[in-house]
């Protein structure tokens, strides 16, 4: 059973290096090989769903990882889990069928689209299995970056890298906070295994971290499912490939919020600002974006807003579940998966054949197109929730819940009823208008300029998707007896809830059929004009004011930057350590009296490292004095070998080794940059004045840094702690980091990670400095005139203007 769930969960991993092989050779059929894993997966799953899963049960595999940490590969098969597992991978199935039909060899790149398509599927599946939330982050944030790659797949286009960064920035932004929830929930409850949380861990927990660490976390899950204020970055991200909008943008990336706020309900459940803020804001989201969706004429853009509106209410949904658990979630959820996912390959299919998405442009396809009306009539039915298919049922449990909060004497309990019911019906209004504005009317001429017809093989997935919208709701009862199957302990009230199509004249179908009516008589009243001319006001422009607010970032970084001087480094150097020199000694004169260390006894000084000392002093009065980098650069050399010296007397030689083999590396580079530099700058005539006004400021800083840290010296020696942490290293190097040398265990053991983070911060520098090294060539001519500038430093007039030039 375990090797069955990290097979389903690794396949997809497993199988990119084969996808990556063939897709130059194979192209449009690379398709078939990515199509094993989502098949592979959902066929274990299934099997672990009829065979080990059990209504309320739950199952904990663990492995471990980083134990100091409390980080493990832990796993949990519960419902709620094979439910989100069977989404993922069964939707997998049908949209890499679905993208091996729609991309064809016309496409570049299929080798990266289904690697892409893959990673993010493998990093689902382990969000959704995850059974420790530092694990589940680990994966949650491994989605936002492969959606990233998605989104901006058609990188020529600048709405794509636009969307995609977007994307990225919003997902990642918040997803900070969410870490920082996870942290703090996992520090107050002592753990940060999910079963552990979900059996009241965290009781014990001061009500105001509980809620610190709710709010947190509900900041990346509004981010993930857009969210208002987060809500525009989804339909921004349709600028990704048709496959991919119905994948991650329908059926499973953005309901990892969802998926999340299930899975943390029976944890903060209790929590006094649960229904308040899931309440407000997403039932809020669900109208604005209903809204928004009336107003927008880009199919893809409705489709964006009316997965936003239905989000909304999944979440604000749990926000109204009572202590005791929920009934009918998993149902809303399937039925959004169905609809949803079939008519963004709809509208995908009507793109790929007409060129055209903008819906003034399309209308009289039916002809041409009569599979495809069929399919879209029933899923823009399910989704505006007309009798006999899965939305219906959907709305009329929804409604039977609304109406079960509101006379609960709640909170807010008008405040979900009226939103609901005017999202609704607004949503009724832009499903028919999908239908009519696609296959309704008159045939277009833009539409037909340009039409072929598309295959029965691209039909297929959303075919299947209507029929199952068709069939479970004439039959609700099918799926009612798997759901069941899936419930979860602390999520769901154990309830058995027996789904069917007819429940009688109740106030749940009365308040449907006015639903209906209302979105009947929005549709044909704004049908006549309004839509033509409709548009979305600039205040509601999220969108735009995200960007305006991306673009202005750099310039005030530029500007900030000019007035800081970071293009003359040696000016820049200046201002910081003169502002840290007026700072940190204004701050010790003003409390000399208390922070004053003391000066240091005739005992303290050795005559052998005063003199060692003396000589580095000589050294640098001679880096004063010298004009000539080259004579400057040899007594810098000195000043890092008598330190070299200054370890050995300590009787530190792993130190003194270190430093001379980085002083000698360091002379050898800074060498072979001077060879590149022209002769002109060997003489040092650095700063503003290239008088020695300048070398006096210079003088007062390095003078003033170095009198701040001898007195840092002298208070730390004087301030001892009375438990130094050297003798806990020294204890401990052995039996714990099983190494003799304690220095060696403190950097790759002890604080093996803040060498890590080192080590990749210079890694990161490292591939800058090359970036920016072979962005630009100075020509012979260039050399010889002196380009890098006047004194040496910075680019010249020349050099400034190409690299302005590169950047436009």
């Amino acid at each position: 059973m375990v090797a069955l769930l990290f097979t389903a969960i690794l396949l997809p991993f497993l199988l990119l290096p084969a996808v990556l092989a063939v897709g130059d050779r194979w192209r449009a059929r690379t398709g078939w090989l990515a199509l094993a894993a989502p098949v592979g997966s959902f066929a274990i799953l299934l099997h672990l769903a009829l065979t080990v899963a059990e209504p309320g049960g739950r199952l904990v595999v663990e492995l471990a990882w980083v134990p100091s940490l409390g980080l493990d590969f832990t796993f949990m098969i519960d419902g709620l889990s094979l439910f989100f597992g069977l989404v993922v991978s069964g939707m997998g199935i049908l949209v890499v069928f679905y993208a091996s039909h729609y991309l064809d060899d016309h496409y570049r790149h299929h080798d990266r689209f289904y690697a892409y398509l893959l990673l993010f599927m493998g990093a689902m599946l382990g969000t959704v299995l995850a059974g420790n939330l530092l694990l589940l982050f680990v994966f949650w944030e491994l989605t936002g970056i492969t959606s990233f790659l998605l989104i901006g797949f058609l990188h020529e286009k600048s709405e794509s890298r636009d969307g995609a960064r977007m994307a990225l920035l919003v997902t990642a932004t918040t997803g900070l906070a969410m870490l920082a929830g996870i942290v703090l929930l996992g520090q107050a409850a002592g753990t940060y295994e999910i079963a552990a949380l979900m059996d009241g861990a965290a009781r014990n927990a001061s009500p105001g971290t509980l809620s610190a660490a709710f709010v947190l976390i509900a900041i990346g899950a509004l981010g993930k499912s857009a969210q208002f204020p987060f809500h525009f970055w989804l339909p921004n991200a349709m600028a990704a490939p048709t496959p991919v909008s119905a994948y991650l943008h329908s059926a499973t990336m953005v309901k990892l919020g969802v998926f999340l706020i299930a899975r943390i309900f029976p944890v903060f459940q209790g929590v006094e600002l649960w229904a308040p803020l899931l309440i407000t804001i997403c039932f809020g989201t669900m109208l604005l974006a209903a809204v928004l969706a009336l107003l927008s004429q880009d199919l893809k853009a409705i489709l964006a807003f009316s997965t936003v509106s239905q989000l909304g209410f999944l979440i604000g949904f749990y926000g109204m579940g009572p202590a005791g658990g929920v009934q009918g979630d998993l149902l809303h959820i399937a039925s959004h998966v169905f609809y949803k996912g079939c008519l963004f390959m709809v509208v995908g299919i009507v793109d790929h054949s007409t060129g055209v998405r903008d819906i003034r442009q399309l209308g009289g396809l039916r002809r041409e197109l009569p599979l495809l009306a069929g399919i879209t009539l029933v899923a823009a039915a399910s989704m505006a929730g007309l009798p006999g298919t899965l939305g219906f049922i959907s709305k009329e449990y929804m409604l039977k819940d609304m109406f079960a909060y509101w006379e609960g004497s709640a909170a807010l309990a008008w405040y979900p009823l009226v939103f609901v019911g005017v999202a609704s019906a607004l949503k009724v209004a832009f499903s028919a208008r999908i239908y009519w504005g696609i296959f309704g009317g008159p045939p277009s001429e833009k539409a037909l300029a340009h039409f072929h017809a598309p295959g029965l093989g691209m039909q297929l997935a959303p075919l299947l998707l209507a029929g199952a919208c068709l069939l479970f709701g004439l039959f609700p009862g099918l799926l009612g007896t798997g759901l069941a199957a899936l419930q979860t302990a602390g999520l769901h009230d154990p309830t058995v809830v027996h789904y069917s199509l007819w429940h009688g004249v109740t106030r749940e179908f009365l308040t449907s059929l006015l639903i209906m009516a209302a979105g009947a008589v929005v549709f044909f009243w704004l049908r006549r004009s309004f839509w033509a001319r409709a548009r979305i006001p600039a205040p509601l422009r999220f969108d735009a004011g995200f960007e305006g607010l991306v673009t202005a970032v750099p310039k005030w970084a530029k500007a900030l930057g000019l007035a800081l001087r970071f293009d003359r480094q040696f000016d820049y150097l200046a201002i910081a350590l003169g502002f840290m020199v007026l700072m940190v000694g204004g701050y010790w004169w003003t409390q000399r009296t208390v922070l004053w260390p003391g000066l240091p006894t005739e005992a303290d000084f050795d005559p052998v490292r005063t003199l060692v000392v003396g000589l580095i002093a000589l050294a640098m009065a001679m880096i004063i004095v010298m004009r000539r980098w080259t004579s400057q650069l040899i007594a810098v050399s000195i000043i890092g070998f008598l330190i070299t010296f200054y370890y050995v007397l300590f009787r530190a030689p792993d130190l003194a080794m270190t430093q001379i083999l980085v002083e000698s590396a360091t002379l050898l580079l800074v060498l072979l940059l001077l060879a590149r530099f022209p002769r002109s700058a060997e003489i040092s005539e650095i700063g503003w004045f290239f008088s020695g006004r300048r070398q006096a400021v210079n003088l007062a800083i390095s003078a003033g840094v170095g009198l701040l840290a001898t007195l840092a010296a002298l208070m730390a020696m004087q301030h001892r702690h009375p438990d130094p942490s050297g003798d806990y290293y020294l204890a401990n190097t052995v039996p714990l980091a099983h190494g003799t040398n304690t220095v060696n265990t403190i950097l790759v053991d002890f604080r093996g990670f803040d060498t890590l983070l080192e080590a990749t911060v210079l890694v990161i520098a490292c591939l800058g400095a090359i970036g920016l090294v072979m962005r630009y060539r100075r020509t012979a001519e260039e050399y010889a005139a002196g380009a890098m500038g006047p004194a040496g430093y910075g680019l010249g007039r020349k050099t400034e203007k190409k690299a302005e030039e590169a950047d436009q």
